[in-house]
């Protein structure tokens, strides 16, 4: 068994925080040790995933529910029409370029004549500026890279079939390399499932590039101008690897968990190890739960992390993966032995039984700014280095604090541990994709179901399906016609998807239960 681990003012803060050790350590609060951080992933299937950048933020709205739920919503109803009659769905149009698994080097590029993927990714292929890239169901084995290059006003996009479950497998006995790396530049890649089914998840070295484990990264991006949305990426050695070349690019709407590997001291594998330097890098609507590693790992040690706009995503529990107790680590992270600047955190919601979030990581670092706005974490904050400014606004912090006064950031709420009663529900939209959207349930009274207010995503006599992030294909938890009455979510009755080769890494208190749970919310038009 595994050990269970332990209001809108603002006011900008031009103070010294620093760790009381004079260089930067792996240093451990009453929480549990510095170990892995996981991540793990929501999706649902046939009408799922969608594309894109900006967001809405969240706000009450008051609606009541039927048990008095307070129900958080982002902003407006995404059909602009609060309980409209509903509207039928346009057909899809799938005009383009297709691939499939049948397609040849010398296909016409159609429904009849698809071409393959290693052709339709080339530079040298048929693809241009302002295509899209249909590709049908299947799963596509191979390391793959995109070369793929649109521009501003014509990017490419390469994305699934609608309805189709499109898998890239990277076990192909490669010695490096990605399921997919993403080089080019403006191009959109939506609704693909990235995973590895290599089940050799356990190393007996201690690094972070072991010779003896041969699972490989799921997504690597290095070109600019790139958008990666609604895809669900699981069981690789490093969830999306986002590096400093790829220049005001974005992840979007993705679902990550599970991925890494475990070790002697530790288990590796980020969901999102990211660097920046010159625009603004987006992080934005992921899921990201479980894992062998952290969250979200802005890090460096030579490199830079500045520019980094987090918002609206769940994350919760990552590390959870690795099978020894007590593995569970930051669920974010953005410091390391370079400056941070130009970050900002708003509306994201987190819980973790383990560790947090945490900003700054050596204690002798002279950061620069960070922005908080709007975020609900139930779990650890950790502040650490010398900041010259840290703006928190409306902010709720449920959790231990390390190097942190609450008094040094009024106008949010900060506890030492989460209410014993009460829910609190956020429902968020898709802003790329209007018949989808996720929710975020904190179940503190443990009931068997929470009823949720839906009246902002869906229209009268839609036909919705709502799926757990614990089992994305399988069958819908909850079905049917909408009303307009709220729509009870079960609570803690999915199983959470272990690792692949680790039928026994997710135990004990690793499952929220009926805590806290993440769903996917998807709409087919009028029934």
């Amino acid at each position: 068994m595994k050990t269970p681990m332990q209001a809108p003012t603002k006011r900008t803060m031009k103070r010294s925080i620093k760790s009381p050790m004079n260089k930067l350590v792996f240093r451990r609060s009453y929480h549990g040790p510095f170990i892995p951080a996981a991540l793990l992933v929501l999706l649902i299937g046939a009408l799922v995933f969608g594309c894109g950048h900006d967001r809405n933020n969240a706000n009450i709205n008051g609606n009541a529910n039927g048990n008095g739920n307070t129900n958080v919503n982002g902003n407006t109803n995404v059909n602009g029409n609060t309980n409209g009659t509903c509207v039928p769905l346009d057909p899809p149009q799938t005009v383009g370029i297709h691939v499939s698994l049948e397609g040849t080097p010398t296909g016409a590029g159609s429904v009849d004549d698809p071409i393959d993927l290693d052709t339709a990714l080339s530079a040298d292929g048929p693809v241009r500026a302002g295509d899209t890239v249909w590709i049908a169901a299947g799963t596509y084995s191979g390391v793959f890279t995109s070369d793929l290059t649109g521009t501003d006003a014509s990017p490419i996009t390469v994305r699934a079939m609608p309805g189709a479950r499109v898998i890239l497998d990277s076990n192909v006995g490669a010695d490096q390399g990605a399921g997919l790396t993403i080089n080019g530049a403006w191009t959109i890649y939506q609704d693909l499932e990235v995973l590895s089914s290599d089940s050799d998840r356990v190393s007996e070295q201690d690094t972070s590039s072991p010779t003896d484990v041969t699972l490989l990264a799921g997504i690597t991006i290095f070109g600019p101008h790139v958008k990666v949305i609604d895809c669900v990426v699981h069981d690789t050695a490093e969830g999306f690897s986002f590096w400093t070349p790829s220049v005001d690019s974005e992840l979007y709407g993705n679902i990550i968990y599970n991925n890494g590997w475990t070790a002697p001291g530790r288990g590796h594998g980020h969901a999102i190890y990211t660097q920046n330097e010159t625009g603004t890098k987006h992080i934005e609507d992921n899921i990201i739960f479980f894992g062998f590693g952290t969250g979200i790992h802005a890090y460096t040690e030579g490199g830079s992390i500045q520019g980094f706009d987090i918002a609206d995503n769940v994350w919760f529990q990552t590390g959870a993966s690795d099978p020894r107790a007590s593995q569970r680590k930051d669920n974010c992270l953005v410091g390391g032995f370079q400056p941070v600047a130009r970050l900002t955190l708003t509306s994201n919601v987190g819980w973790s039984r383990g560790r947090g979030t945490r900003l700054g990581y050596g204690g002798d670092v002279e950061n620069i700014d960070a922005t908080l706005v709007d975020n609900y974490l139930v779990e650890s904050l950790w502040i650490w280095g010398h900041w010259e400014t840290l703006t928190f606004t409306g902010n709720t912090f449920y959790g231990g604090l390390d190097n942190v006064a609450p008094t040094d950031f009024p106008g949010n709420d900060f506890q030492t541990a989460p209410p014993d009663s009460g829910t609190r529900v956020f429902v968020h939209p898709n802003r790329y994709d209007p018949t989808r959207a996720r929710v975020a349930i904190y179940n503190y009274d443990q009931a068997a179901s929470v009823d949720v207010d839906l009246h902002d995503i869906l229209h009268l006599g839609e036909a919705y399906s709502v799926h757990s992030v614990f089992d994305l294909w399988g069958a819908a938890l909850v079905e049917g016609t909408y009303d307009g009455a709220p729509v009870a979510f079960p609570m803690g009755t999915v199983d959470p998807p272990q690792p692949n080769g680790l039928p026994e890494g997710i135990a004990d208190d690793d499952d929220p239960g009926r805590l806290f749970g993440a769903f996917i919310v998807t709409h087919s038009g009028c029934k």
